[in-house]
């Protein structure tokens, strides 16, 4: 499956070392105008090569845009012919095409492995399922496949905050640590690099100003929704929202979210225990979920693998990746969170 969604939806395509990534999004409405500049710099969030704590792989990542969108002059208030430059952009309501070209690839760092499987990499499960893999970089199994995503979940975010829906990320613990600091985060990836191995750790997303009534129960609960899409992004673990495993923990009378009505007369649930989903459906507190993110896999110290041929090998893999993959999946976690939440949004209204 290469599409995500059921009225907004997203089908990318492309490899990590091929000429360019991209995809296709549908559903979105026709009339709504949006920032490029939103979108380039979501992007950049993710974008490789622009820190000393991430891979050193260089790539401009600039979106280039080939259907479904027109410029727009405010000015004059009407469309006009799309271009590189424009600022703000006109959906058609037809698919919108969009692909961002790969520059920096290096792909002979990877012609050592073109016959060996990496631990914890998708390369045998790959091979075995296709009989055939791309070797350079994990190909869509890469981490960069990603990118598209971004730009869908840029569009969504737009589509969403016109509506007081808001969505932010953190990191929540990386390396064993909690709540870290700038300073703590730092310090953490550069020993772990010092050391060439990587680290890991949770990322916690919070929705503000979802309404009441999202969510489609019983085989589409908002939860699952949410939990199907975070799951797809290749570093991802685990999934918990609201108290999570830890809420199981207790008793049922130390979880209870008592219902309290504000000045206004709105119910709310001050405790938020349910993290904002209660019976598949938002409840409109805030919807709170983390994410536990593996370190990365491909560290620069001896690793025992195996040939295509059946035979083990121990190696050192070489190549420029990520210490800790961590710093460059909130963008990630927030697009899938944005793209799901307007595809929920849709199913439950005509539009935005």
């Amino acid at each position: 499956m290469n599409t995500i969604g059921n009225i907004f939806r997203l089908t990318s395509f492309g490899e990590s070392h091929g000429p360019a990534l991209g995809g296709v999004i549908d559903g979105l409405p026709a009339g709504e105008l949006f920032s490029s500049q939103r979108i380039n710099d979501m992007l950049a969030r993710r974008a490789p090569g622009r820190s000393a704590l991430t891979t050193q792989r260089r790539e401009p990542d600039r979106v280039q845009f080939l259907s479904g969108l027109m410029g727009w002059d405010a000015e004059a208030g009407h469309a006009v012919p799309l271009t590189p430059e424009a600022e703000t952009l006109v959906a058609l309501g037809t698919p919108v095409g969009f692909m961002i070209p790969n520059s920096d690839q290096r792909s002979t760092d990877y012609d050592r492995l073109r016959h060996l499987y990496r631990p914890s990499h998708a390369d045998y499960a790959w091979d075995c399922r296709y009989g055939i893999r791309d070797w350079r970089g994990g190909g869509r199994s890469s981490g960069r496949e990603t990118i598209s995503r971004v730009v869908a979940g840029a569009f969504a975010m737009q589509l969403l905050e016109r509506k007081g829906v808001t969505i932010a990320s953190r990191i929540s613990s990386i390396g064993g640590i909690a709540n870290p600091s700038p300073e703590q985060i730092e310090a953490t990836v550069t020993a772990a690099r010092a050391d060439h191995d990587s680290v890991g750790g949770t990322v916690t997303c919070t929705v503000t100003g979802l309404p009441v009534g999202i969510g489609e129960p019983t085989f589409g609960k908002l939860q699952q929704m949410l939990a199907g899409a975070i799951m797809s992004i290749g570093a991802v673990k685990g999934f918990e929202y609201g108290m999570g495993f830890e809420g199981v923990e207790k008793r049922g009378s130390e979880v209870a979210d008592s219902v309290v009505v504000d000045p206004d007369g709105t119910p709310t649930f001050p405790a938020n225990h349910s993290g904002g989903i209660q019976g598949g459906i938002s409840n409109g507190a805030p919807i709170v979920f983390r994410v536990a993110v593996k370190p990365t896999p491909t560290i620069a110290q001896p690793l025992h693998g195996l040939t295509d041929s059946g035979e083990e090998v121990e190696f050192t893999p070489h190549g420029r990746h990520d210490p800790c993959i961590l710093l460059r999946v909130l963008p990630v976690v927030e697009a899938m969170a944005a793209i799901t939440l307007a595809d929920a949004w849709l199913m439950r209204h005509t539009g935005f």
